[in-house]
């Protein structure tokens, strides 16, 4: 078997797969993205928010000035020229509305509602200080006032009037008939003159005023004391002296102010709890002896150069009076002694202690700008109590301690 068979198939599947795929995916992506971001944002935020918060700070009008932080009490502190502010509480149903102008203002009675008076046991004393600025807008919670040179004014005119060595005024009020009519006419001085005028004889009202509860307790003292009929009549006298020296410094004081100016009730509880010949000795020594006689001479001084008729006729009346109540104490004393000579030593000492201590102002003007209308210079002031505690206390006192101390047999008692 010769199989020959000679296949001869001949593939001829050429395949010729040509996939020329070259993909030329020409996909330019013609997005042209134009967005240029544009946005004028123009929102210009017109918030019509009136914030209707009414915010009632005010600026201060008389500048960044405090409160003393000193003690106002310590005479240590004095004088002090300021400038200071003091705030008073309102009357009643008031506001800062009803704060008046500066140069209305009494700083005595302004500074005595802000602090009270001056404690001290050694005088009459208020204060004594110039407003310059006020009502203080910034301080709505009260009358807040800005004042300079703030001192405690020892004005002495009478006799003070003490309660276990505290010296007692009047609080300031509207007791009318207290103010005298005097035809004082002093519209034609700049105001800021007329203010320290009101304050200055305003003072010494007060304490003219004080001086008539003063002469009351006197009077009763010499009653219970057993004194001479004289010696009782002289005082009784006094308070009526003191009673028209009161009404002539606040007539004076309400001209300057062109407003009536008066005071209220004076405290007298306590005033007559104990009587003694020794208590009634010291006090009619310093009160009356002293203080009265230094005040006699200083009114009488001012009067020489007080060229206002009115004013110059007032400080002569309370010049005479005054006298006559330093010889009331006088002779007070030697009656006293004469009762109880073994009071002499304590009478000795008291005198002693009062000649060598700072003689006493009744002013105190830092000048003699006023003169002219009866306010002297503290300077002045010191001057003639400096004379007077030389040239007539001192020898009387003398005098006094060296004469006999026999009892006289009159109706008046024993006069100096």
């Amino acid at each position: 078997d010769t199989d020959t068979d000679t296949d001869t198939d001949t593939d001829t599947d050429t395949d010729t797969d040509t996939d020329t795929d070259t993909d030329t995916d020409t996909d330019t992506d013609t997005d042209t993205d134009t967005d240029t971001d544009t946005d004028t944002d123009t929102d210009t935020d017109t918030d019509t928010d009136t914030d209707t918060d009414t915010d009632t700070d005010v600026d201060p009008v008389c500048g960044d000035v405090d409160e003393p932080v000193v003690d106002l009490h310590d005479e240590a502190t004095w004088p002090m020229r300021g400038p200071f502010i003091a705030c008073a509480p309102y009357p009643d149903d008031a506001s800062i509305a009803d704060c008046p102008d500066f140069s209305e203002v009494s700083a005595y009675t302004h500074l005595e509602s802000a602090w009270g008076g001056p404690p001290w046991d050694d005088s009459w004393c208020s204060w004594w200080a110039t407003p310059t600025c006020g009502p203080e807008l910034a301080r709505p919670d009260a009358c807040c006032y800005v004042f300079e040179a703030l001192t405690a004014d020892c004005a002495t005119p009478g006799r003070p009037f003490r309660v276990n060595g505290q010296a007692r005024t009047a609080a300031s009020g509207s007791a009318p008939g207290w103010a005298a009519q005097t035809g004082l006419d002093l519209s034609t001085l700049p105001r800021s003159d007329r203010r320290k005028l009101a304050q200055h004889w305003a003072a010494a009202g007060k304490a003219e005023h004080a001086s008539i509860a003063a002469f009351s307790r006197f009077a009763t003292q010499l009653l219970a004391l057993g004194a001479p009929a004289g010696l009782v009549a002289e005082a009784t006298r006094a308070m009526a002296d003191e009673i028209n020296h009161a009404r002539l410094c606040f007539g004076i004081a309400s001209a300057a102010a062109s407003t009536e100016m008066s005071v209220g009730s004076i405290d007298v509880a306590g005033s007559l709890d104990s009587v003694t010949p020794a208590g009634m000795l010291v006090d009619t020594i310093r009160e009356g002896c002293v203080n009265e006689t230094i005040c006699a001479a200083q009114a009488e001084a001012a009067c020489s150069d007080t060229t206002d008729p009115i004013i110059r006729a007032a400080l002569e009346q309370i010049a005479e009076d005054e006298q006559r109540h330093a010889t009331l104490a006088w002779k007070t004393v030697r009656w006293l002694l004469q009762a109880h000579p073994e009071l002499q030593p304590l009478a000795d000492k008291t005198f002693a202690q009062a000649i060598v201590a700072e003689p006493p102002a009744c002013s105190q003007a830092l000048d003699d700008a006023l003169a002219s209308h009866g306010v002297a210079a503290q300077s002045a002031d010191r001057a003639v109590a400096a004379n007077v505690l030389r040239e007539v206390i001192g020898p009387c006192a003398s005098a006094l301690a060296a004469a006999p101390m026999q009892k006289e047999a009159t109706d008046e008692g024993a006069v100096a």
